[in-house]
C-alpha cells in the first residue's frame, strides 16, 4: 500500500534512524549535485544503507526528494504567522536568506523546474504558496494601517518581495548577510511607498 509517497509494507518495523540518514543524504546530494545528479544508489551509499532499503520507503526519486524537502522544513521556514508586521516579515526573510544552505537548496529546487516539474509544483503547493499568501495578507494589513499609500495593491508588495528574494538566490553563497538582505528589502519597499 502506498501512502504519502512511501510504500507501506508489513513485516519488520522500519528503523527511524535509517529514514533520517536517507533523507539527510538525499538533501545533501540535492544541494551538491541538483535533482538530476541525485540518484537512489548515491543516496543509499551516502546514507550507508542498501538501495533496497531506500526503495522500500519511497517508490521514486521524486518521492524521495519531496520527502527530503519536507524533512528540511523547520518552524522558521513555514509561512509567517498571522499578525506579523512588515518589519517582522523583512527580518525573518532576511535571516532565512542569509543561510547559505537554505539559499543553495532553493536554487536547486528552482533549477529542477525543467527536468522535474512535478517536484517543483509539489514544493510550490506545499511550502511556497502558503508563505506567499501570508506575505500578501501581511501586505494587505499594512496598506489598511496606512504604511503604504491608499489603494496600493498588496500583490505588488508581494511581487516586490518575491522578486528580490529571487535575486538574492542568484548571488554567491558567501556574499550575503541578513543585514544586507534586510536593507535591500526595505529600500525596495520604500520605493513602493512603505512608511513604517
Amino acid at each position: 500500500m502506498r501512502c504519502c509517497g512511501r510504500l507501506e509494507r508489513h513485516g519488520r518495523p522500519r528503523d527511524p534512524e535509517n529514514d533520517a540518514a536517507i533523507l539527510d543524504a538525499a538533501l545533501d546530494l540535492l544541494i551538491e549535485r541538483g535533482a538530476a545528479g541525485t540518484g537512489i544508489e548515491a543516496v543509499a551509499q551516502r546514507a550507508g544503507v542498501a538501495k533496497l532499503t531506500v526503495y522500500r520507503r519511497w517508490r521514486s526519486k521524486e518521492d524521495l526528494l519531496m520527502a527530503a524537502l519536507e524533512h528540511a522544513r523547520s518552524p522558521d521556514t513555514d509561512a509567517p504567522p498571522v499578525g506579523q508586521s512588515i518589519e517582522d516579515l523583512v527580518e525573518s526573510v532576511a535571516e532565512l536568506l542569509s543561510r547559505p544552505r537554505f539559499r543553495a537548496l532553493m536554487a536547486r529546487v528552482i533549477g529542477a523546474s525543467v527536468d522535474y516539474p512535478e517536484l517543483v509544483t509539489a514544493y510550490t503547493r506545499r511550502f511556497l504558496q502558503p508563505r506567499l499568501e501570508a506575505v500578501a495578507e501581511t501586505a494587505r494589513r499594512a496598506v489598511e494601517a496606512g504604511q503604504f499609500p491608499p489603494h496600493t495593491d498588496p500583490g505588488v508588495i508581494q511581487d516586490v518581495l518575491a522578486s528580490s528574494i529571487g535575486s538574492v538566490l542568484l548571488q554567491r553563497a558567501e556574499e550575503v548577510t541578513a543585514e544586507q538582505v534586510g536593507r535591500r528589502l526595505r529600500v525596495l519597499l520604500r520605493h513602493v511607498g512603505y512608511r513604517p
